[in-house]
This record gives structure tokens, C-alpha cells and sequence, in this order.
């Protein structure tokens, strides 16, 4: 391990640069072996993509071959069963004579004499009336009376289609079967029996598509739409069967659903690459099933060679790899570990880095600026305490001159209009609440203690406006105790006397409701006065609407909601929802302060 750790020195004493293009150097080798890989992946895509092709069209038309070969069955049937002399036969079959029986089977091997190269292929042709009597048997070959039942069975669910499946004679050769109904031609929908005409299945696919090359191990097979085996050319795979695989048939209906006609997929115990056609008369999928063994037996041999080489390059590449990151991941993780105490509030940390390149020159940098921010961070400290005390004492002289003004003009006017009784109660009001705004420094107060305060405020303004308002007081229980900043109610209250009355023709009413909201406390001020514009509300928020008489009551209101953001944060503060004619709700928000006592 001392060759690491002496490469290891020599890089940390090496400029990142000259490390950097060492290792554009040497991984050189790494796109160029990606290189090959892709260019050999994107062949034997191709070389897929074109063997699927191919495997499509050689579908389409073996599937034309069987559509047209089963045209071909269903025209022998059509020139049997809409013959005017065999429908007749049908019809009065139960009452003719032995001799016309034999002459009219005479007629009908006439007609089929006629087909004599579809006739090769012919196992059976039997026709059999509606009551189950067979009126005509070619008789080449037996098949069992369930098999023919069966067919009519079919027959008959299908709503009198034709039908396409398999039978097996009594000599156990599989055959193919079309089976249809017999309609009058007079009236087609009066039955007038049935007609199979069974076909040797080995003559069948020989026919063809017994020659058809696909590949080593290509299999081509024909499936009923329930998965059964109606034709093979591979002897392994049993006639008359489900397929072995039972996944095949609904992977291919999946298929069929996104009209792709090529896939992959795992048949038998391997990758086949699968191609099917399928036939919409007979209800017949025609499959070929390519093994990827074939598909890419000529590229398994490079695809190992370059495996080979890549393992052997990636071992290589990854050894110098790893040794140069490590001399730059290992110092930056470092730094970034400090990094990220500090950003976590940890800032007693520092970095030890000997190294002599551009990482250990930050490392030495960084510890100098956690000694400048630590420095800065006190200051800061010491100013924003500073501040926020400067602040306070500035928004609360500001509520003192501007309530002793509105007080003391109210005073005047009681001097002027009303008895010195009056005025004795307006002074021990105005006394009540000068000792506690000027006298008491406490900077918070309980609930009890300023609604006490609205209290003397409002009777200080009933000396004045007299009857024309009234104040009523909701406090939730246990509320009473909560703790606020002291003074915040006064400004809005005083802001609903002076203007929401103005223009309006009955007595106005302000409702105060003290409520808690989980670890919220939240005081609403509500009137039913003349309401305002939004554009009012905004001005009244930041301070700049002001009075008709020349009060400075709406700076009040912006006063208490700074007051409350420089106490609690910015999340907190007033709102204000209003609207002409529909009265004016405030509604304070702060966080839930219990007293340690209660008054």
C-alpha cells in the first residue's frame, strides 16, 4: 500500500489541472470501447429490426395463402348448399324414394368431382338435415358423431356463423373443419341443415407452408382463439391441444390491442422473437416463433470479444480512476462536511488540509472566513438588539403624542358642551390610561388588563359623540390571561369611532372578540359602519391615509401592525377585510402567550 500512498501525496501535490488532463488521458479508452459497444448494439438492433420485418411480411403473406386456400373450401361449400337442387333435396329429403336419394348423391359427387384439385385434400363432406338426419356422407374417411354434433353446437351459440375448427377421424388423422349453416334461398331465415366439410390437416400445411424456411428452429403453427393447436408443421407440437406455453395466446391478443404484429417474448423456455398474423373469417392466428439463438448466432462470438476486452479496460481505467478522484473527492468532502456544520449554525469548526494544491488553498481560505463571519455574526447580533430596542421606544413615543392629542381635543369639547361632571369622568378616564401607557413600562399586557384600557378610552369618547356608538366584548374563556403588546386596540377602536360613522344614519356597534386557534391568539374588531375601498385599506396599512378633521388616528393602525411584526416576526401582524357600505373587520394575529399570574 505505499505505492498508493505515495501516488497519492504526489497528487495532492500536483495542480488539479495537470491531474484533470491525466485523466482525460487515460479515459480516453473508455468512450472508445462505448463506442464499439454501441456501434455492435445498434447492429444487432438493426439486424433485429430487419429479421422482424422480414418475419412481418413473410406473415402477411402466409396468412393471404390460408385465406385464400380457406376461400377456396368455403366456395366448394357455396356451390353445394345454394344449389336449387340440393336445397330442394334438403327440404323433401324425408320423403323421396331410395332411387331419388341415390340419384341426387349421384349429383352432388358431380358437383364435387368438379373440385377435383380441392377434392385431394378432402377427408369428408357430409350434409346433415335439421332433424339430425344425415342426407349426404362423401364417406371417405369416418368421423364420429360427437365431433359433428359438437360442430352444430358451435354452430348454433355463433348465432348461425360459420365455423372454423378441428376434428380427428375414427382413424385418428386430424383434420380441419368448416362448418356452416344451410339457409333456404327462398327464405333466408328458415334453416335447412348443416354442412362440414373436413380437410386433411397434414396435406393442409404441407400445402402451405411446409417449405417455408424462417430459420434454425423457426417453428409456424396455426391457434384457435382459444389457444388451441389447429395445424403444425413441427410433429413435437400435439393437434387438438392447448399450446404449450399458455402465455402465447394472451400475450399476442396484448399485442394485437397496440397493432404491433413483431415482439419478443419468453416461448417454450427461451427468447423467440414472435410473428403472427391473424385471419378474421376463420378466428385463426397463423405464428412463427424465431428462437434468439438463431437471431444472433452470429453475434454472440463478437459480443464476447468485446466483453472481454471492456472487462479488461474498466479494470484498468477504474484502478487510476479511482486513485486520481480520491485525491480530489476525499479533500472537497472534507470541505464540504464544514460547510454543511455551518450551515447548520455550527460555526466552531476549522479544516486541517497540507496539501499545496488549489484545494488546500481553499481549505485555508475557508477557515479564514469562519473567523470573519463569526466576528461579523456578534456584531450583527449586538446591532439588531440595538435596533430592535430603538425601534419600539420609537412606536411607542409615537402612540403617546398622538393619543394625548386626540384625548385632549375631546376634553376641549366637553369643557364647551357639557357640565363639569362630565369632565371629572373624562379626566379620571384620561388619568386611568395615562398611567398605564406612560406610567407602566411593562411592554406587554393581559387581555383583561387592555380591554380595561378600552374601556377608559371608550368612555373618554361617549363624553363626545355621546349615544351615537356603543362596544360590546366577547373574551373566550381563559383568553382573559393571554399576553399582547400593550396599546394595540386603542388605534382601532378610535378608528371605527371617528370613521365609520360618518355618513350613516343609525347607532354604530363595535364588537371586540378575544379568541385562541390552537397556539394562535387572534382579536377581531368588528363595526357596521360605511366600510371602505380596497384602495383605503392598503393606504390605512402602510400609513398613509389620512384623517378629514387632520388626526393622525390611521397612522395608528400601521403602527400596531409593525409593533407586532417587530415583536413576533412577519408571519404575524393585522389584517384588514372591508367594503363600502358593508362595515370594517380588523383582525389581529399573534402567537398564544400565557401569563405567569392572573390579575
Amino acid at each position: 500500500m505505499r505505492w498508493v500512498s505515495g501516488w497519492y501525496r504526489l497528487l495532492r501535490n500536483t495542480k488539479i489541472k495537470s491531474r484533470l488532463i491525466f485523466a482525460l488521458l487515460l479515459l480516453t479508452t473508455v468512450p472508445i470501447l462505448l463506442s464499439g459497444i454501441y456501434s455492435y448494439l445498434k447492429t444487432s438492433e438493426a439486424i433485429e429490426s430487419k429479421i422482424s420485418t422480414y418475419s412481418a411480411e413473410i406473415m402477411k403473406q402466409l396468412l393471404k395463402n390460408v385465406q385464400l386456400e380457406n376461400r377456396k373450401y368455403i366456395g366448394l361449400s357455396d356451390s353445394i348448399m345454394l344449389n336449387a337442387r340440393v336445397q330442394q333435396y334438403a327440404t323433401s329429403y324425408e320423403s323421396l324414394d331410395e332411387f331419388a336419394k341415390r340419384d341426387m348423391n349421384v349429383y352432388i359427387n358431380t358437383l364435387l368431382s368438379d373440385q377435383l384439385e380441392l377434392l385431394q385434400n378432402i377427408k369428408n363432406v357430409r350434409i346433415v338435415s335439421t332433424q339430425e338426419t344425415v342426407i349426404y356422407d362423401m364417406g371417405y374417411s369416418s368421423i364420429g358423431e360427437a365431433e359433428f354434433a359438437r360442430l352444430a353446437t358451435l354452430i348454433d351459440q355463433a348465432d348461425g356463423s360459420d365455423q372454423w375448427s378441428y376434428v380427428s377421424t375414427e382413424q385418428g388423422e386430424p383434420c380441419l373443419v368448416i362448418a356452416r349453416k344451410i339457409n333456404s334461398l327462398e327464405d333466408w331465415n328458415k334453416p335447412l341443415g348443416y354442412i362440414y366439410v373436413s380437410i386433411s390437416e397434414p396435406l393442409y400445411s404441407q400445402q402451405l407452408y411446409a417449405d417455408v424456411d424462417m430459420g434454425t428452429g423457426t417453428d409456424l403453427f396455426i391457434l384457435d382463439g382459444n389457444g388451441n393447436v389447429v395445424s403444425s408443421r413441427n410433429t413435437e407440437i400435439l393437434l387438438h391441444a392447448p399450446y404449450p406455453d399458455a402465455e402465447l395466446i394472451p400475450l399476442i391478443r396484448e399485442h394485437e390491442a397496440r397493432s404491433e404484429g413483431v415482439f419478443q417474448a419468453e416461448v417454450s423456455g427461451g427468447t423467440h422473437l414472435v410473428a403472427y398474423g391473424f385471419d378474421i373469417y376463420s378466428g385463426w392466428y397463423l405464428v412463427s416463433t424465431i428462437p434468439d439463438a438463431y437471431l444472433n448466432l452470429e453475434t454472440r462470438s463478437i459480443q464476447r470479444n468485446i466483453l472481454l476486452l471492456s472487462g479488461v479496460l474498466v479494470v484498468v481505467s477504474l484502478t487510476f480512476a479511482l486513485l486520481i478522484s480520491n485525491s480530489i473527492y476525499r479533500p472537497l468532502t472534507a470541505l464540504v462536511e464544514q460547510t454543511s456544520r455551518i450551515i447548520r449554525g455550527n460555526l466552531n469548526t476549522s479544516i486541517s488540509d497540507p496539501g499545496k494544491d488549489e484545494i488546500g488553498y481553499l481549505s485555508d481560505k475557508f477557515n479564514v472566513m469562519v473567523d470573519t463571519v463569526n466576528g461579523l455574526l456578534e456584531q450583527t447580533k449586538l446591532e439588531q438588539q440595538q435596533k430592535r430596542e430603538v425601534e419600539l421606544q420609537m412606536l411607542q413615543a409615537q402612540i403617546n403624542p398622538h393619543f394625548l392629542f386626540n384625548t385632549l381635543n375631546s376634553l376641549k369639547w366637553t369643557a364647551q358642551l357639557s357640565q363639569a361632571e362630565s369632565v371629572s369622568v373624562g379626566l379620571s378616564a384620561l388619568a386611568e390610561l395615562l398611567r398605564n401607557t406612560i406610567v407602566d413600562k411593562k411592554e406587554y399586557v393581559t387581555i383583561q388588563e387592555e380591554l380595561r384600557n378600552i374601556d377608559n378610552y371608550v368612555e373618554i369618547q361617549k363624553i363626545r359623540y355621546g349615544s351615537t356608538f356603543d362596544v360590546a366584548v366577547e373574551v373566550e374563556a381563559g383568553v382573559e390571561t393571554c399576553l399582547a403588546p400593550k396599546f394595540i386596540l386603542q388605534p382601532i377602536v378610535e378608528n371605527a369611532i371617528i370613521h365609520a360613522q360618518d355618513g350613516i344614519d343609525y347607532d354604530l356597534l363595535i364588537t371586540i372578540r378575544c379568541q385562541s386557534e390552537d397556539e394562535l391568539l387572534r382579536i377581531t374588531v368588528a363595526d357596521n359602519g360605511k366600510g371602505m375601498a380596497q384602495h383605503t385599506v392598503e393606504h390605512l396599512l402602510q400609513g398613509r391615509e389620512s384623517s378629514p378633521e387632520g388626526r393622525l388616528s390611521n397612522i395608528g393602525i400601521s403602527n400596531v401592525n409593525e409593533r407586532i411584526r417587530y415583536s413576533f416576526g412577519n408571519e404575524y401582524g393585522l389584517r384588514i377585510e372591508s367594503a363600502a357600505g358593508e362595515g370594517t373587520t380588523v383582525t389581529l394575529t399573534m402567537p398564544k402567550m400565557e401569563a405567569a399570574t392572573k390579575l
